[in-house]
C-alpha cells in the first residue's frame, strides 16, 4: 500500500510475492556452489618419475615384506629381497623363493620395477602380492613333500590355493586400509 495515496501498490505486491522464492533459489544456488567447491573426490597420488620409481618401489616392498613376515609369523626366519630382472625368473612369473630351513634363511626374488609396463600403485600392489605369495610358500614349506617327488597337478593346485590366500589376506588388509596407504611415504 503506498502511504501518500493510500491505494495498493502493485510493483510492491508482485515483488513481495516472488521475493521469498527468488531468495530461496539464490540462497540455494550460493549454498551448493560452497558445497560443490568443499566436496571434491580423493586425490590419487601422482605418478613418481621413472628415476623415482625404483628407490620408491624398493623401500615400500621392503617395508610390506617386514609387516607380512611379522604377521605370518616368520619372524624368525632371516629373509632377504632381491629385485630381479625376468631372465632370473621362470618364464611367466614374478617372483620366487628359494629357503633353507636348516639355517632359516631365505630369498625371495621379485620382478624389478622397471620390467613392469604398468601404472605406479599396480606395480606396487603386485609386487606385495608376490611377497606375500612367497610368502605363503614359506609358511607350507613345512607340510609340502619334496618339489622332486610332486606331481605337475600337485603343484599347480598348491599354486592356486596360495594365489587365493594370498589375495585373501591382501583384500582384508585393504579393506583395513585407506587408498592412499599403498604410497609409499
Amino acid at each position: 500500500m503506498c502511504k501518500a495515496t493510500g491505494k495498493r501498490d502493485k510493483l510492491n505486491a508482485v515483488s513481495l510475492r516472488f521475493f521469498p522464492v527468488s531468495k530461496m533459489i539464490l540462497g540455494s544456488i550460493v549454498l551448493l556452489g560452497t558445497l560443490a567447491s568443499v566436496c571434491v573426490a580423493p586425490e590419487t597420488p601422482p605418478e613418481p618419475s621413472v628415476r623415482e620409481r625404483g628407490p620408491l618401489a624398493d623401500r615400500y616392498i621392503r617395508e610390506r615384506l617386514s609387516v607380512w613376515q611379522k604377521r605370518l609369523k616368520l619372524d624368525d626366519w632371516n629373509i632377504s629381497l632381491v629385485l630381479s630382472h625376468p631372465s632370473d625368473l621362470r618364464h611367466g612369473t614374478l617372483g620366487n623363493i628359494r629357503w633353507d630351513a636348516d639355517k632359516k634363511t631365505a630369498r625371495i626374488r621379485v620382478l624389478d620395477t622397471s620390467e613392469y609396463h604398468r601404472p605406479y600403485l599396480a606395480t606396487l600392489s603386485d609386487m606385495e602380492f608376490t611377497v606375500v605369495h612367497e610368502l605363503i610358500h614359506l609358511e607350507l614349506s613345512s607340510v609340502t613333500r619334496n618339489e622332486e617327488s610332486r606331481s605337475a597337478e600337485s603343484r599347480s593346485a598348491e599354486e592356486d590355493a596360495v594365489n587365493r590366500m594370498a589375495d585373501s589376506l591382501l583384500q582384508l588388509d585393504r579393506k583395513n586400509s585407506k587408498i592412499g596407504d599403498i604410497a609409499p611415504r
